[in-house]
């Protein structure tokens, strides 16, 4: 197999150190070739000492064949030097060819892992440490490829001498070679008892790696709120406790493996003192030569080395054991977003699947204990400009990360241009949708590749034009290299509203025919804000917009809203009709506020300026103890309006001072007064 292709451990391999290695095997049987070579090299400076003692030191008959003491020591000597540099030339092809094997498994392995990665669910990461995951596809393919590179040729190499010299031994002396192997029984023993508890503390080791990781990555992605609420030592104390735990569990796997290793020593050193003093007795018998026995011991010392390296390398072995199978659970992971690493389609294939975008009785739920959305029908007309708003945790997001299949409905369907979206490639359907998060995300990139990310072959007036629109061009206008500029880390040099001016044009760079923007201005003051979604919804009159929005200044803009309320749709209209049904008579005056609308901390509807306080106190008869708070002068509504405005679709409370003469608006009055909003999960 070459380099560059890529071996499918998951479908063609089981899960095993072998099945790892199986899609190599060709490489696997030269190694194996080279190093039964290289094993009998090694046979032959044993032999060679034989001649020197039996031959050369006394003068036998041998010598005269090859013309004397002399002429006999000079074919020994080359004959030792020819043997050491065939012995090296082996050793550096096997190597290599390990080394090679080594980097392709774990570049292929890596590869699908990552690749798997991609098309696992939003599930999956919600309940996985980013940590975990990078020791999984780094740390323990690094100790796989380690194994098969430096562990691995050392064991078969071992493996290969042993049993060669089994052969040998026995068949110079059989009677010394039992006495000389009798540990061997032993020795298997000892690889037994210690076999399944290295495995064991090597897995726990590796998982209490992973969880420092994992601990490390969290709280630098969280490092602002560590500092916000001063929990530096806090935080050290848990790092503490996590890599105290990783040392711990390392040392108890070293700790075996060590004792394991001393252990079959002891009984290498207990079969060297048996050789010894049968061998003794052989040849003061007269049963073998001095020499001979020299070159018996020689290969029984080559022997018990062997064996220990064996006991060490099958160690090795459970530890890289250990590392595959964590490595094929992950492999093992249900894959959520199939399709998604193939071709997104032709403009033809995503021409066919512009069109409305319809929910039908779609219900969804994390689990089986709690659901988040049931039966949401609704319809949103190609073209149309529509606001989804609601209080915080109704189902909002999760009904857009339905579109474009970041999660699957447990019952219902979604359809997109007449097509089940279910059915449809999902590269196809992302392909059609470009999404504007309310968590930001920039890469450590320059500005330009940030943006272009969303489209690799987009021009740069392609750039300048989506940034002119968001705003992003001024931002970026500000920073020393433009759009060249690095950014560090998720951009932390700029401000979080000027990052979702970037990522705003990010999304409107892809030219989908779908936006879907989820509070993606919520950091951009109202100003800025209702300029940009405004001049969205006039530079890309055929794109279907969907904002997800707690502001009422934002829907003046769109053609009709979509209230959801405790998973199901409770509002489908227009946006003047909702603010009355909502507000009443404020309506306008919410509409059109200076203020932002956030909510109120205290028992009073959304209010504008102190002209809607006097109006509003006109039609009280009575109020709350705290209405000064509140209803004041003009003075206090300019000073003080994130007291006097209530976010758009939060309950209102129970009291709220609503105008005469709207029963409709009294009926909502008391459905918020009767606590149905309250919210299931945030979105």
């Amino acid at each position: 197999m070459r380099p560059n292709e890529d071996a499918d451990f998951n479908e063609n391999s089981s899960p095993g150190l072998f099945g790892l290695l199986r899609p190599f095997s060709g490489r696997l049987f030269g190694v194996i070739g080279l190093l039964i070579l290289l094993a009998l090299t090694d046979l032959a400076p044993p032999f060679a000492i034989k001649l020197l003692i039996d031959d050369v030191f006394t003068g036998s008959s041998n010598t005269d064949r090859f013309g004397g003491q002399w002429q006999l020591l000079g074919i020994i000597l080359i004959g030792l030097f020819l043997t050491y540099v065939i012995r090296n030339v082996l050793f550096y092809m096997s190597r290599m060819l390990s080394l090679r094997t080594s980097e392709d498994v774990c570049f292929s392995l890596r590869k699908q892992l990552f690749d798997h990665l991609q098309q696992l669910s939003l599930k999956f990461y919600r309940s996985n440490q980013p940590g975990r995951v990078v020791a999984r596809v780094m740390d323990d393919t690094y100790k796989i490829q380690t194994f098969i590179q430096d562990k691995s040729p050392l064991l078969m190499l071992n493996l290969l001498k042993f049993q060669i010299l089994i052969v040998v031994i026995c068949v110079m002396n059989i009677r010394l070679a039992l006495a000389s192997i009798i540990i061997l029984p032993l020795q298997f023993v000892t690889y037994r008892f210690f076999r399944a508890p290295i495995r064991s503390s090597h897995s726990e080791a590796q998982e209490n790696l992973s969880l420092a990781y994992g601990s490390v990555v969290e709280k630098f992605l969280g490092i602002e709120v560590v500092k916000g609420f001063s929990a530096e030592a806090r935080e050290s104390a848990t790092f503490h406790e996590a890599i105290d735990l990783s040392r711990k569990s390392q040392i108890k796997s070293q700790r075996y493996h060590f004792a394991q290793k001393v252990t079959a020593d002891l009984l290498v050193g207990l079969g060297t003192i048996m050789l010894l003093a049968y061998g003794a007795f052989e040849v003061i018998k007269g049963h073998m030569k001095g020499g001979e026995f020299m070159m018996f011991f020689g290969y029984v010392m080559m022997l018990y080395p062997s064996i220990l390296e064996i006991i060490s390398g099958v160690g090795h072995s459970s530890k890289a054991t250990a590392s595959v199978s964590r490595v094929f659970d992950m492999l093992d992971e249900p894959i959520h977003d199939k399709g998604v690493m193939s071709d997104s389609g032709t403009k033809a294939a995503l021409a066919d699947l512009v069109g409305d975008i319809e929910f039908k009785q779609v219900s969804f739920g994390y689990d089986d204990a709690s659901e988040v959305l049931h039966d949401v029908s609704f319809r949103i007309k190609a073209g149309e400009r529509v606001a989804i708003t609601g209080p915080s945790g109704s189902g909002k997001s999760t009904a857009m990360n339905l579109i474009p299949r970041f999660i699957a409905p447990t019952s219902g369907s979604i359809w997109i241009g007449d097509q089940d979206a279910s059915e449809q490639p999902l590269s196809l359907i992302r392909s059609a949708i470009g999404i504007a998060f309310q968590e930001v995300f920039l890469f450590n990139a320059t500005i330009y590749e940030n943006l272009r990310y969303a489209r690799e072959d987009a021009t740069r007036e392609h750039v300048d034009r989506v940034c002119k629109i968001t705003g992003a061009d001024e931002v970026i206008a500000r920073l020393p290299n433009g759009f060249e500029t690095r950014l560090a880390d998720y951009g932390v040099e700029l401000s979080r509203g000027e990052k979702q001016r970037i990522t705003l044009a990010r999304a409107l760079l892809k030219e989908s025919p779908i936006l879907i923007f989820d509070e993606a201005t919520a950091s951009i003051d109202r100003e800025a804000s209702h300029e940009i979604m405004e001049t969205i919804a006039r530079e890309m009159p055929e794109r279907t917009i969907i904002m997800v929005t707690h502001e009422a200044y934002l829907l003046g803009l769109v053609d009709r809203v979509i209230c959801i309320r405790e998973g199901s749709v409770c509002f489908n209209g227009k946006p003047d009709h909702y603010m009355e049904r909502e507000y009443g008579s404020l309506a306008a005056a919410i509409m059109h506020t200076d203020a932002p609308v956030i909510p109120s901390t205290n028992k009073t509807p959304p209010i504008a300026d102190a002209a809607t306080n006097e109006e509003l106190s006109d039609q009280t008869d009575s109020d709350d103890k705290n209405s000064e708070n509140t209803l004041g002068s003009s003075e206090t509504s300019e000073s003080s309006p994130k007291n006097t405005v209530q976010a758009l679709g939060e309950p209102k409370a129970k009291g709220t001072p609503q105008s005469s003469g709207n029963p409709r608006n009294t009926n909502s009055t008391d459905r918020h007064a009767s606590g149905v909003w309250k919210a299931k999960e945030d979105d």
